[in-house]
């Protein structure tokens, strides 16, 4: 039977994003009327008992306030019952009662007594205690499941928010739309989907069992795919075949081994923090004939050697009912690093190894690998459950979410865990001291949340061609990239290398020291709003990979998503035939992009018809051959089929314009005001008209401003958002330009800046040059 043969339609959660919104009437109508079947659990299925409750949560002189006591909340008023309630607008009802105001943050500290108080403190998150003056408010919601495309409410909560000007949005240390509703164990009747359950000091793996049976199951193909390998189709590679001396732990024989002598290579992938470790086991030339001998792992003096997060994983791996599993440290050849070797080639295929990984762990807790996996050993959850008892036999508990714990850990801070996260199928995390199971096909099935008693399989389908047009789809896997951190600078982009082979394999790009060949312009006009800027020196300036911190080209926000139109605007609004450099001490340059039907002298960079947009000759595009004295020299573009030095040689426009104070009134948008640490600074022309503006780092200002400084003109652009379907309108469109500081024979970047296209003329002398840039 295949996976679309699978007869019985199943449930799944509407999600926390979804369940925010209120469900429309109509549609909890048809709930009313809806057979709401059993589905027959999988074979192998092992229904979790709740544990017992029969200890108090109450503490002495508990009692609620007489805010809380007016709430009149009984264990009935958080499910719906199909049968009892007369139909599921009696939740509208509810909803239709508006906030229910709790009083101040201040006051509500201070009343230590009333568990409804205490837990809805904890539900914010920690970063509440500090807004004394924010107003907490509180309003019925309901949670559910999507069955056959309908949504179907099954049970109510109570969200708190907080209100107040030091507040603002989610603020640091406050959680994402808290829930709060029954303990499972109180719950009317034999009621418990989704409610809050009580977690064992030790994790129950028959419950994870489950949800990897519930997952086969119910969404079968969908999950066979990870979020990028859905679009790749049959193209997916097998890393036995395809991964030189590719080789997994053999958690049944404790040794390493080569994948390619297995009949079926199902196997885990642990994503996880190194740190900083005094000692830990690695692979490597020397001591690789002696782990591949049964037993290895546990020698005495292999086994202290391997940190305890790997030593969990291999345990989580043994109870899955499963055997091999994928570490880094220890599945790659650590010194195998000569003409030939494996490690390069390994780490340039991570997009293979974790998308065929059946399972990845990902040990979301701790700064390094030492720290293990919570949970999985006897007293290591670390983390209290949020659970209230309002009176006996009625208690109430937080519905914690893996979002929750995320601020401030280390593990979603760092680059190379990013693409591991991206191209996993299905992954458990290890966080806030629980289990987290997420696929294709939910949100997340947690160990605190009763996820099993209806299990199910809706409607995954999905036009992957919509992603594929979509220019935010590249964006934003570069963008998400770029804040994070690396222990050693050199990984840079060793530590993107599957994505970026994705990235040419979905969209036939390649990246230029990060930066997408095809749309080589527009993503030159990537901007930042962090201030102080610090340069990265073992990359180029005119790449994000330069500069530590975030960078934003938003082509989809001032100009359009849809990627065919960006390519047909390209061929219009741009000039600049861009080479790169060999070596500093080579004449050689190397074409950027070359497009299909592009003919050198007769069409520009993206194969547009030239225009004479300039009233100078700008009829030479080639570099000029020459060698650059003194040059400086950047990381290797070692995932680039045709690497250069990263420095930039090319003719464009130069013009000249002062920079000082400015004297208009700044009109950027009030949310790039909020967050934007850069200082202003006015350009003016010779009229001693100030012609625009541009952003610069407060230190450069300091020593720069005034001054006259080197622009040139990169391209067309838009500060602005089009209305629809004016995108391509006359209106709007400006000549972008990067301010440049000189270093000798080469400049870097500085910042970019928008220019009028009447205000050209306003150029300081020598006016418009058609000029030979060497960027570095």
């Amino acid at each position: 039977m295949t996976p679309f043969e699978i007869q019985p339609v199943l449930a799944m959660r509407g999600g926390s994003m979804i369940s925010m919104s209120f469900t429309p009437p109509a549609a909890k109508r048809k709930f009313a009327d809806k057979v709401q079947t059993a589905v027959p659990p999988p074979e192998g299925f092992i229904m979790p008992e709740i544990l017992p409750a029969d200890f108090s949560l109450a503490k002495p002189g508990d009692a609620l306030c007489s805010i809380c006591e007016k709430l009149q909340l009984t264990p009935r008023r958080f499910v719906l019952i199909k049968g009892e309630d007369e139909d599921a607008d009696r939740d509208e009802m509810m909803v239709e009662r508006g906030e229910i105001a709790l009083g101040r943050v201040g006051d509500m500290k201070k009343k230590k007594h009333c568990p409804l108080c205490r837990l809805v403190l904890v539900a914010l998150g920690p970063g509440i205690r500090s807004f004394e003056d924010g107003v907490i408010k509180m309003s019925w919601n309901v949670d559910g499941f999507y069955i056959n495309g309908s949504y179907a409410p099954q049970i109510r909560i109570l969200r708190p928010s907080a209100e107040g000007d030091a507040i603002g949005g989610v603020g640091e240390g406050l959680n994402f739309f808290p829930e709060i509703t029954i303990l499972a164990n109180d719950a009317p009747k034999r009621f418990k989907q989704l409610l809050p359950r009580l977690v064992p000091d030790q994790i129950d793996f028959a419950v994870v069992r489950n949800w990897l049976l519930m997952c086969d199951t119910a969404h079968g193909y969908r999950c066979e795919r990870p979020q990028f390998g859905e679009a790749l189709g049959e193209t997916m590679e097998d890393p036995a075949v395809d991964i030189l001396d590719f080789r997994l732990i053999d958690t049944a024989r404790n040794c390493i081994m080569l994948a390619s002598g297995l009949r079926e290579c199902k196997y885990v992938t642990l994503s996880y923090v190194w740190g900083k470790l005094d000692m830990h086991l690695e692979t490597t030339t020397q001591n690789l004939a002696e782990l591949e001998k049964p037993g290895a792992l546990l020698k005495p003096e292999y086994l202290r050697q391997i940190p305890m997060t790997i030593q969990d994983a291999m345990q989580v791996v043994r109870q899955l009912g499963l055997r091999y599993l994928w570490v880094d440290s220890l599945c790659i050849v650590q010194d195998d690093v000569g003409p030939g070797g494996s490690k390069l080639g390994q780490i340039a295929k991570m997009d293979i190894v974790y998308s065929a990984s059946y399972l990845t762990i990902v040990a979301g807790s701790g700064d390094n690998a030492n720290v293990g996996l919570p949970g999985v050993r006897l007293g290591t959850r670390g983390v209290g459950q949020p659970v209230e008892e309002l009176a006996p036999g009625f208690r109430l508990g937080f519905k914690q979410k893996l979002q929750d714990y995320i601020p401030g850990t280390v593990y979603y801070t760092r680059g190379w865990t990013y693409q591991e996260q991206r191209f996993a199928r299905r992954s458990l995390t290890f966080i806030g001291g629980q289990v987290v199971y997420q696929c294709q096909g939910n949100e997340q099935w947690r160990e605190d949340v009763v996820c099993e008693e209806l299990c199910g399989r809706d409607d995954f389908s999905q036009d992957k061609g919509d992603d594929l047009a979509d220019i935010g789809s590249i964006e934003g896997t570069i963008q998400s990239y770029v804040p994070l951190s690396l222990t050693n600078e050199t990984d840079l982009y060793h530590a993107f290398a599957g994505l970026t082979r994705t990235l040419k394999r979905l969209y036939g790009l390649i990246l230029v020291h990060g930066m997408p060949d095809a749309y080589f312009d527009w993503y030159l006009l990537w901007d930042s709003l962090k201030a102080p800027q610090k340069r990265r020196n073992i990359a180029p300036s005119w790449t994000w990979a330069g500069w530590y911190g975030e960078s934003w080209s938003h082509i989809w926000d001032w100009y359009s998503r849809r990627i065919p139109k960006i390519r047909a605007a390209l061929k219009q609004r741009t000039w600049i035939i861009w080479y790169q450099r060999k070596a500093n001490d080579s004449e050689e340059f190397i074409r950027v992009w070359t497009p299909k039907g592009q003919i050198e002298g007769q069409t520009n960079f993206y194969g547009g018809p030239i225009q004479n947009r300039f009233p100078v000759d700008c009829s030479q595009t080639r570099p000029t051959p020459r060698k650059l004295k003194d040059g400086p020299k950047y990381l290797e573009d070692s995932h680039n089929p045709r690497p250069g030095s990263g420095i930039l040689q090319f003719w464009t426009i130069s013009l000249f314009f002062d920079l000082s104070e400015p004297t208009s009134r700044d009109s950027r948008k009030e949310y790039q005001l909020e967050d934007d640490k850069r200082t202003r600074a006015g350009m003016f022309g010779r009229d001693g008209e100030e012609i625009g503006t541009v952003l610069v780092d407060p230190a450069w200002y300091a020593t720069h401003v005034p001054g006259r400084h080197e622009f040139i003109l990169l391209c067309e652009g838009r500060d602005t958002r089009p209305e629809d379907g004016q995108e391509d309108g006359k209106k709007g469109w400006l000549y972008k330009a990067m301010l440049l500081e000189w270093h000798g024979e080469w400049a870097e970047r500085v910042a970019i800046a928008s220019i009028r296209k009447k205000k050209l003329t306003q150029a300081l002398d020598p006016g418009l040059q058609w000029k030979e840039i060497i960027l570095g």
